[in-house]
């Protein structure tokens, strides 16, 4: 006690600033560590973003090329010819994506997966140039017309001796036989191996930038020991300032809420790096995790969160309708319109059935043209309601006021409770689907009344 006593506060008081000096320094040097660290991580997740964008750009591009070169020599119609061509000489769709692309991940693996597609892509041109020019010749088009790469082909001598319709014929199966569809699979695997590769280096620069976020954490929680343990003797400041506010951050981190902005003025601004870093985490788990839920077309849950829906419902207890919807001839409409259109008229459908059904039940896309519905805490006693809302549905979609093609939709459903279930409630839906299907579909059936 006496020893205790000849402690001079002046001393320790003068010891502690130093010390709390010292580690005010140290905090700001942590916090501008922090700040850069968070901006070079969100400077990766725009990166990615970009890389994201390109790709995509870059695959529908040559998807583009693909449709104008097919619907040309179906058609024989030489504007979708020219359109090629624009794209190939003065949009450059898939070059402007690749050069994208460069910019941010130059020499990575992702962007030799890239270029590896397009090296492809430009290779699956020579067959187009060659299919095209069959039908140039076939359809008698004035020659001077011919883009320079017509012109430059040469067809074998036995091609030049088949007859107009012969050479229709073979332009068409040579854009769609096996071997062309094998260099188009290619190109999609390229660009998705683009993709994937470049998920797995923005998520490995994350985990270096958590691995930093830690050690930086760690300091800290040993400079606030040692703050704490300087600062005991000024209880009052040391209560109001610091311990108090150390307090708040454990017990927030450890339910894992942001931080309170309270305390001394490097705690604050600790506590909104912290914040700002755990918002930024946060949102960046949200979309990933929405992209890997959801239909990037339609924002639809996708057919992975159906499969996980579904298995919920059928091994519970709670009564639920499933509801199988397909859009009737999207393949003529898509086929005839383009696949613009098409994407559009997926869109709309979507809505619509969004609009039709509650917030608390589930709509997803499940295939190109196939979309469901678990309508959940729904009885057979609810066929009159929803066949209502298909046929309002339908009446929307049949009478458009948007300039879009007509559609309607052909449903099947099958409830929980259904008497005389001949396999899972998926199987009897889509029994309910097919008969409607194959019975001049626009309409809705419910398994156990198919007549």
């Amino acid at each position: 006690m006496g020893a205790k006593r000849k402690i001079e506060i002046r001393k320790v008081s003068r010891l502690g600033i130093w010390i709390t000096l010292f580690l005010a320094l140290a905090f700001v040097f942590l916090i501008i560590q922090g700040e850069n660290e968070f901006f070079a991580m969100n400077e990766s997740t725009e990166q990615y973003i970009q890389g994201e964008k390109a790709a995509q750009q870059f695959e529908k591009g040559a998807d583009y090329l693909t449709e104008q070169v097919r619907m040309y020599v179906m058609t024989g119609d030489t504007s979708y010819m020219d359109a090629y061509f624009v794209e190939t000489n003065q949009v450059k769709s898939r070059e402007n994506a690749l050069d994208t692309f460069k910019t941010y991940f130059d020499r990575t693996a992702s962007f030799s997966a890239l270029k590896a597609a397009l090296d492809t892509s430009l290779e699956l041109m020579t067959t187009e140039y060659y299919a095209m020019r069959l039908v140039c010749e076939a359809n008698d088009v004035l020659q001077s017309s011919w883009p320079d790469e017509i012109k430059a082909v040469e067809l074998s001598k036995e091609d030049e001796e088949l007859s107009d319709d012969e050479k229709i014929k073979k332009a068409q199966h040579i854009v769609t036989e096996e071997s062309y569809q094998e260099m188009k699979d290619i190109i999609a695997e390229e660009v998705t191996n683009c993709e994937a590769k470049l998920i797995r280096q923005t998520r490995h620069y994350q985990g270096n930038a958590m691995t930093i976020f830690s050690s930086m954490y760690s300091k800290l929680q040993i400079g606030i020991v040692l703050m704490v343990i300087l600062m005991i003797g000024s209880y009052v400041m040391t209560h109001l300032l610091i311990v108090k506010p150390l307090i708040s951050y454990d017990e927030s981190i450890k339910l894992g809420e942001i931080l309170p902005v309270i305390g001394a003025v490097e705690l604050q601004n600790l506590a909104v790096t912290y914040n700002e870093i755990y918002v930024a985490n946060k949102e960046t788990e949200k979309l990933i995790r929405h992209e890997a839920e959801h239909d990037p077309l339609t924002d639809l849950l996708n057919r992975g969160s159906f499969d996980k829906l579904i298995h919920i419902y059928e091994t519970g207890e709670s009564p639920f309708a499933l509801i199988l919807v397909d859009v009737d001839v999207f393949k003529e409409v898509n086929d005839t319109f383009g696949h613009g259109i098409g994407d559009q008229i997926l869109r709309k459908v979507a809505s619509v059935l969004k609009k039709q059904f509650r917030n608390i039940d589930y709509v997803c896309r499940i295939g190109g043209d196939e979309f469901a519905v678990i309508m959940v805490n729904s009885a057979s006693d609810k066929r009159c309601t929803i066949k209502k809302k298909i046929e309002e549905a339908n009446e929307e979609l049949s009478n458009p006021t948007d300039g879009l093609p007509a559609v309607s939709l052909s449903v099947g459903v099958a409830f929980s409770d259904r008497k005389n279930p001949k396999g899972s409630i998926s199987n009897d839906a889509d029994a309910a689907l097919y008969y409607i299907k194959e019975h001049g579909r626009h309409n809705c059936g419910f398994y156990g009344q198919l007549n």
